[in-house]
C-alpha cells in the first residue's frame, strides 16, 4: 500500500510558489530599480514585459497612445523592459539616416515570415541592400511617371462613378481605398482590379486590415508568431498575419499569371521587375510574386490612407480649402493644368504640395514605432546614455507634433508653414525622412 504524505506535499507545493514569487518579486525589483534603462519614465507594467506594447498594438489607437506616452513621461519613454520610444529630433535623424548603424529590431523577424525576399522585414542590412538594388529601378520616380496614363485610366473610372451617385451619402474613405487599389494594380500588372467599376472590394479590405491589425501586435509577442509557424503544418493558419504570406501570396500569383495571359505594358511594375531578371537572374520569379505581393498587401493602404487624410483635413478647413481652389483657378486660367492634373503640374502647384505635406504631417499613414537596435558604444540623447543592445525607435506621429520642430501651432493643420522659405529646408529633413519611412518602413 502506498501511504501519501498530504501534509508534506502541501508543504512542497507552498514552497514551490514562494520560490515562483520571489523570483518575480525580484525580477521585478531588477527591472524597476537596476535595470539600465530603470532610470527612463514609463508604465508599470511597460517596465515588466514587452507584452505591455502588444496590448496597446492590440487596441488599435497606439499613435495615439504613444503620443500621450509621451506628453505624460517626456520625450524619451520606455515602452518595454528593453524598449525605448525616443522622441528627441536630433536622435531621431540619427537614428534613421540613410547608412547608419542602428539596423531593425527582432520584432521585423514577425513581418518577414518564411519570406526569402522582403524589403519591409529583412533585417539583415547587406541582404537588405542587395535585394533593394535588384527592384529600384521599377519603382523609381521615372517609372512612377512612364506609368501615369494608367492612373489617369482609374482617376476617369473613379470621376465617371462619382458623377452617377446623387442624393447620396457615401463613404468617400472606401471609395478612396477602391481607387488606390484599382491604381496599384494599373501600374503593377497594366490592369485595374476592378473594385472601382463594381464600387465593392468583394472583403478583400477587411482581410487586410485583420492581417495587418494581427501583425502590429504579434511584433511584440513573437513567441506566439513561433508557435504558429510551428503547429500550422498540423493546425493550418488561426492568425490573420499569415495572409501576408499566405492569402495575398497567392492573389500576386493569380495576377501574374493573368498578366502573362494577356500580355501588358513591358513598363507597367512586373514587366520591369521581369526584365531586371533578365540581367540579374538571382532575382528568382519567386522573388518577383513577393514584391507583387506587397504591393498588392500594403501598396494601397498607404496610398488610400494619405488620400483620406487630405480630405479630411480639406473638409474640416474651409480657408485651407478655398485657397487651394483659388490657386486650380488662377493655374486654369493660365493655361497650366489638364484635365486630369499631371504629375508634373501638380509639383509646380506649391499649396497643393503643402496640403499634401501638412496632411499626411498630421496623419502618416504608418502608426507603429520603426524599432532599431542600438549599436555598439550606444547613444547619448540630451543628458541620458542609452545603452547599446536597447531596442529605441519612433513612431511618425510623435515626432510630427512635437512643438519643437512645428512650433507652438503643432497640432494645427496650416499648410503655410510649408511654405516658410526659413523654415522650409528644416521642415524638408523630417519630411524626407518620413517618406522613407513610410514608403520602405524597412528602409
Amino acid at each position: 500500500m502506498i501511504t501519501i504524505n498530504y501534509p508534506f506535499l502541501m508543504n512542497l507545493c507552498a514552497a514551490q510558489i514562494l520560490l515562483v514569487f520571489g523570483l518575480l518579486l525580484l525580477y521585478v525589483i531588477y527591472q524597476c530599480f537596476f535595470s539600465p534603462l530603470a532610470g527612463f519614465p514609463g508604465p508599470f507594467w511597460a517596465k515588466l514585459t514587452k507584452l505591455y506594447r502588444a496590448y496597446i498594438s492590440l487596441r488599435g489607437n497606439a499613435h495615439r497612445d504613444f503620443i500621450a506616452l509621451h506628453r505624460k513621461y517626456g520625450n524619451i519613454v520606455r515602452v518595454a523592459p528593453n524598449e525605448l520610444s525616443i522622441a528627441d529630433p536630433k536622435a531621431f535623424r540619427e537614428i534613421y539616416k540613410a547608412g547608419n548603424k542602428f539596423h531593425k529590431a527582432a520584432a521585423y523577424n514577425v513581418v518577414q515570415g518564411t519570406r526569402s525576399f522582403d524589403l519591409v522585414g529583412q533585417r539583415n542590412e547587406n541582404i537588405h541592400s542587395e535585394q533593394r538594388r535588384l527592384v529600384a529601378r521599377a519603382y523609381s520616380m521615372d517609372s512612377m511617371v512612364y506609368l501615369e496614363p494608367k492612373v489617369n485610366l482609374v482617376i476617369s473610372q473613379m470621376v465617371e462613378q462619382l458623377d452617377n451617385i446623387s442624393g447620396q451619402t457615401i463613404d468617400l474613405g472606401l471609395w478612396l481605398q477602391l481607387f488606390a487599389f484599382d491604381v496599384i494594380g494599373a501600374i503593377s500588372f497594366s490592369k485595374p482590379f476592378g473594385y472601382v467599376k463594381a464600387a465593392d472590394d468583394h472583403g478583400l479590405f477587411l482581410r487586410i486590415q485583420n492581417s495587418m491589425s494581427s501583425i502590429a501586435w504579434l511584433m511584440h509577442a513573437g513567441w506566439i508568431f513561433r508557435l504558429h509557424q510551428t503547429l500550422s503544418p498540423i493546425f493550418g493558419d488561426w492568425l490573420a498575419a499569415a495572409d501576408r504570406n499566405g492569402h495575398f501570396f497567392k492573389v500576386a500569383t493569380q495576377e501574374i499569371e493573368a498578366r502573362k495571359a494577356r500580355g501588358g505594358d513591358s513598363k507597367d511594375i512586373l514587366g520591369q521587375l521581369f526584365t531586371a531578371q533578365e540581367a540579374k537572374p538571382q532575382l528568382t520569379d519567386q522573388d518577383i510574386t513577393f514584391m507583387m505581393t506587397s504591393n498588392v498587401f500594403g501598396g494601397s493602404d498607404t496610398t488610400a490612407i494619405s488620400l483620406c487624410a487630405v480630405f479630411h483635413m480639406l473638409l474640416k478647413n474651409p480657408d485651407a480649402y478655398n485657397c487651394l481652389m483659388d490657386e486650380f483657378k488662377e493655374r486654369r486660367s493660365l493655361g497650366k493644368l489638364s484635365d486630369p492634373v499631371t504629375f508634373e503640374e501638380a509639383e509646380s502647384c506649391e499649396y497643393l504640395q503643402a496640403v499634401m505635406y501638412e496632411s499626411m504631417r498630421l496623419h502618416p499613414p504608418f502608426g507603429m514605432i520603426m524599432d532599431r537596435d542600438m549599436p555598439a558604444g550606444g547613444m547619448n540623447i540630451s543628458k541620458h546614455h542609452i545603452p547599446e543592445g536597447t531596442v529605441v525607435g519612433t513612431i511618425p506621429w510623435v515626432i510630427h507634433t512635437l512643438p519643437e520642430i512645428w512650433g507652438s501651432d503643432a497640432e494645427e493643420f496650416r499648410p503655410e508653414r510649408w511654405l516658410d522659405k526659413e523654415n522650409q529646408k528644416y521642415l524638408s529633413e523630417y519630411h524626407t525622412t518620413r517618406y522613407i519611412l513610410i514608403q520602405d518602413p524597412g528602409y
